[in-house]
C-alpha cells in the first residue's frame, strides 16, 4: 500500500461523520469523568482516622483506616503538610486535619522488614492449622496484644496468630478472613 493512498484513507476516516460523533462523544465522556473526580466530595468523617497513601503537588491522598476509602484532600494546612510523609497517621477534628504523631509512631514501629515477615508466616504455617481452616471461614478477633492476637472461628474454635499477620488496623471484634496465606480485614 502507498503512503498516498493511507494518507487518503485517513483523512477520509477523519471526515467520516460516525468517526467525528465517536471522538465527540468519547472526548465528553472522558470530560465528565474528570470533572466527576475532580469534583469528587470529601471522604472526611469528624474524629476518623486517616493514613497518607502519597503525597502529591496539589494534595494529599488519604486512606480512611476503617472503610479503606480513598480521597484526595486539599484542604490540609502547610504545617501538617511540612511535618507529613507517607503511612503517616491524621485525624479530622474540628473541621481540620491532625497529625497524630502517637498513631503514626505506633504503626511505623509494628512494621516488620520483608524477611522477618516472612519468617514470622512461615513459623505460623508450620506451627498451626491454618491450612487445614477453609478458606471462606470468618475469623472474629478476640484478644490483641502485642506480639499476638486470638482469633475465634467456627464452633468457638480459636487460633493464636502472630500480631505481624493480622492488619494493624483491624481492632478486637472485628471480622478477618484467610486467603492466599494472607489475613485481610472484613470490609
Amino acid at each position: 500500500m502507498s503512503l498516498d493512498l493511507f494518507n487518503n484513507l485517513l483523512n477520509n476516516v477523519k471526515e467520516d461523520k460516525v468517526v467525528q460523533n465517536f471522538m465527540k462523544e468519547l472526548s465528553d465522556s472522558l470530560e465528565k469523568k474528570n470533572n466527576e473526580l475532580s469534583n469528587q466530595s470529601s471522604l472526611k468523617q469528624e474524629d476518623e482516622l486517616y493514613q497518607v497513601i502519597e503525597l502529591d503537588e496539589d494534595g494529599v491522598y488519604l486512606q480512611n483506616i476503617k472503610d479503606n476509602k480513598v480521597s484526595k484532600e486539599t484542604d490540609i494546612s502547610k504545617d501538617v503538610l511540612d511535618n507529613i510523609g507517607n503511612d503517616f497517621v491524621l485525624r479530622y477534628k474540628d473541621g481540620e486535619y491532625i497529625y497524630e504523631e502517637d498513631l503514626t509512631k505506633k504503626f511505623m514501629d509494628s512494621l516488620v522488614d520483608i524477611n522477618e515477615y516472612q519468617k514470622i508466616k512461615e513459623d505460623f504455617l508450620n506451627e498451626s492449622n491454618i491450612s487445614e481452616i477453609d478458606e471462606g471461614t470468618k475469623f472474629t478477633i478476640k484478644e490483641k496484644e502485642e506480639d499476638y492476637c486470638i482469633l475465634n472461628y467456627e464452633n468457638g474454635n480459636t487460633i493464636k496468630v502472630p500480631t505481624a499477620l493480622v492488619p494493624f488496623w483491624a481492632e478486637v471484634g472485628e471480622n478477618l478472613y484467610y486467603k492466599n496465606e494472607k489475613f485481610n480485614r472484613d470490609i
